[in-house]
């Protein structure tokens, strides 16, 4: 766990304000006609600002852990115990509009696979204008903020990208544009799901370096 950065304050959450507060989380899900306790009795805080590493062997229940966290488990998972508060925002008091709002405004998701996320076909470009046109930043403006983020992630030919389809890059370049894509709405909590695990080792210090860098610029908490 890294240090919190000194004064950093975000949408809902402020220095006595945790991003995003687990209490007591237990989770379940039905299959085969009975419901199964996969996470019991998960604690833990993240500072605005901090980055927080969920640490465990495959299937323990990271991922799990965050769905949870974002109010986005499968339909056959439930929250059973427990409590999620994002910036003071407690979840389970919040109705599906609400949510959908909290998670449009103030929180993104990275995936494992970043092709999944990506519409293979459209390009690049027109998936990026789309995160800025949701926040209504359209026309020639949301293009411009489209190679801006690109820039942001270390893309050397934002403009190569953003006419390439996601076929036509590497892993290491989706992830890079999937987090792009994550920051558009410059989220106070930005939650990643084993992005580096299918990429090699170089590419995978290079991602996690260009997290870092990012959160410690826009004081982004991390999970």
């Amino acid at each position: 766990m890294s240090a919190v950065l000194a004064g950093t304050e975000r949408d809902g959450a402020t220095a006595a304000t945790p991003a995003l507060a687990v209490e007591g989380l237990e989770v379940a899900y039905r299959t085969r006609g009975q419901e199964l306790a996969v996470l019991r009795g998960v604690s833990f805080s993240i500072a605005p600002g901090e980055s927080f590493g969920l640490v465990g062997e495959s299937g323990c229940g990271k991922s799990t852990a965050a769905l949870a966290a974002l109010g986005a488990l499968p339909r056959n998972g439930r929250v059973r115990a427990g409590s999620i508060r994002i910036g003071g925002e407690d979840l389970a008091r919040l109705d599906a509009g609400a949510l959908r709002r909290l998670r449009a405004r103030r929180v993104s998701m990275v995936y494992q696979d970043a092709s999944r996320a990506l519409n293979p076909a459209l390009t690049i470009g027109v998936q990026l204008r789309e995160a800025f046109e949701l926040l209504g930043i359209t026309g020639a403006a949301a293009g411009a903020r489209s190679r801006e983020a690109l820039d942001q992630v270390r893309i050397a030919a934002p403009g190569r990208v953003l006419a390439a389809y996601p076929h036509e890059l590497s892993g290491g370049m989706l992830q890079r544009v999937v987090i792009a894509m994550a920051l558009a709405k410059d989220p106070a909590l930005l939650v990643l799901d084993e992005p580096t695990t299918a990429l090699d080792a170089t590419v995978e210090a290079e991602v996690l370096d260009l997290i870092a860098t990012l959160r410690a610029v826009h004081g982004t908490s991390v999970l």
